[in-house]
């Protein structure tokens, strides 16, 4: 079982929620996932794609737009963002939405590689480093190990405090079994956040059960 602690979907609403190791395979369905559900995230990439009206209901419907976008309808819209983004591939905003929604649609090798393009375009930003760094892993049967972390690395150079990839690293160090190099990032986190807070009692356990073993 990898030794991933990550980051939840809810920092696209602010908030910041930890899974612990044992629930990864379990709970961990998308690394960086959309915070919203697959319909939601269809009407986001409907309304990338340019016709927002198009999510309008007719006056005599009595449903939303949400509930009326399925499955087959998001594969269409996801398929005609990556045609777009063929042509326009300066488009930051368009390969950060195309990579979430390959998350949300559990294609991560597909979500990695548009988070290379993204990274190419960005390659200062420790947000999409470390966005990368979790899909990646998900491409290696949930493995930090190599690549992964070097961009958590990368990540903390440019922001020391980056809760995300302070977490992460700990991880990677728990991975390889190095324990004193797993808790010290994590107690860290410690130092920034309320010890009460869902974060600080979330690492503060996972502390613990790195040190007990």
């Amino acid at each position: 079982m990898s030794g991933f602690i990550v980051a939840a979907g809810g920092m696209l609403a602010g908030g910041l929620g930890f899974v612990v190791p044992p629930l990864w395979r379990k709970q961990r369905a998308l690394a960086w996932t959309l915070a919203v559900s697959l319909p939601l995230g269809a009407v986001s990439l409907y309304a990338v794609l340019g016709n927002p009206n198009g999510l309008r209901p007719a006056p005599e419907a009595a449903v939303s737009a949400g509930t009326e976008v399925g499955p087959a309808q998001v594969e269409q819209m996801v398929s005609r963002l990556a045609a777009r983004l063929a042509k326009q591939p300066e488009d930051a905003a368009g390969w950060r939405m195309l990579a979430r929604s390959y998350e949300t649609l559990r294609r991560f090798d597909q979500a990695a590689d548009a988070y290379r393009h993204l990274l190419a375009l960005e390659p200062e930003n420790p947000d999409v480093l470390v966005d990368y760094a979790v899909v990646l892993g998900m491409t290696l049967n949930s493995s930090l190990a190599g690549e992964p972390e070097a961009l958590l690395a990368k990540a903390l150079a440019l922001n020391p405090n980056h809760l995300q990839a302070l977490a992460l690293s700990g991880s990677a160090a728990l991975e390889r079994g190095d324990v004193a190099n797993a808790i010290k990032p994590w107690k860290k986190i410690m130092a920034l956040v309320p010890a009460d807070s869902d974060i600080g009692r979330s690492i503060a356990a996972s502390i613990a059960k790195a040190q007990a073993r």
